[in-house]
């Protein structure tokens, strides 16, 4: 699986996108995707569901953002609270930075707890060039 990873100092985000596939399948072009998170010392991980319009348009807005540096490209999750993203401009030098909140919702017996982490930072814009390289950006933008 190939990751999309922006770094800053200890602070990190990595996304693997797995594509359903197959004509039987009733989310044909879905993406189950595995996010992880580390920011000012916060960390998280959860895995979810995204739909296939919604790859979509974040892989073709981060394409954009990637060649002009500005706007943004967001994403959310099937799932209310599960993934909350956007990549965006940050200035007006050409800086970059990510923002979000991942969770997931923990069900006990008589009580639902949120576990969840917001997170940003500003990143090298140049990791938006491998970014748009990895093979499902493509595919999605496509």
């Amino acid at each position: 699986m190939s990751l999309l990873t922006l770094r800053s100092g200890d602070s990190f985000f990595e996304m693997g996108v797995a594509i359903e596939e197959g004509p039987s399948l009733p989310a044909q072009g879905d993406a189950y995707v595995t996010i992880k998170v580390q920011s000012k010392g916060f960390a998280g991980h959860n895995d979810l569901w995204v739909q296939s319009e919604a790859m979509h348009a974040f892989c073709s807005a981060l394409i954009t953002l990637e060649r002009n540096l500005k706007g943004e490209a967001a994403l959310e999750a099937i799932s209310p609270g599960e993934l909350s993203l956007k990549v965006c401009s940050a200035n007006s030098r050409g800086g970059v930075g990510i923002v979000g909140t991942i969770g997931y919702h923990v069900q006990n017996e008589s009580t639902e707890y949120l576990h969840a982490v917001s997170f940003g930072f500003e990143f090298e814009s140049s990791q938006l060039s491998a970014a748009v390289k990895l093979p499902w950006v493509k595919r999605y933008a496509g």
